[in-house]
């Protein structure tokens, strides 16, 4: 393999996505992301380095399709949490012209 950084990043990403329980941390993954690029920097981009590229990109469809279902995820908390405070703020109103 080219360089035993990346391929540590890239095993460590595809164990993330491996694992349903995994819940993406943005400074987590902003670190890794740091590593990453840096270790791209310094490589030589010698034998294995295709096989490495073609396992890296497939992690990033991966980690686009998890964070993806994240965020998804979130948007419905917060349309339901929205959807509570107008009700009870509407309960309110109502109790209040019962007064």
């Amino acid at each position: 393999m080219s360089d035993h950084r990346i391929l540590a990043a890239i095993e460590q990403m595809e164990a993330w996505l491996a694992d349903p329980a995994w819940d993406p941390d943005s400074e987590v993954l902003a670190q890794w992301t740091t590593e990453f690029q840096g270790a791209l920097t310094q490589t030589g981009k010698g034998p294995g380095w295709s096989e490495l590229a073609a396992r890296a990109h497939a992690a990033g469809k991966l980690l686009e399709t998890r964070l993806a279902g994240v965020i998804a995820a979130r948007d419905q908390v917060r349309t339901q949490l929205e959807a509570q405070v107008r009700g009870d703020r509407a309960l309110q109103g109502y109790q209040s012209s019962r007064a």
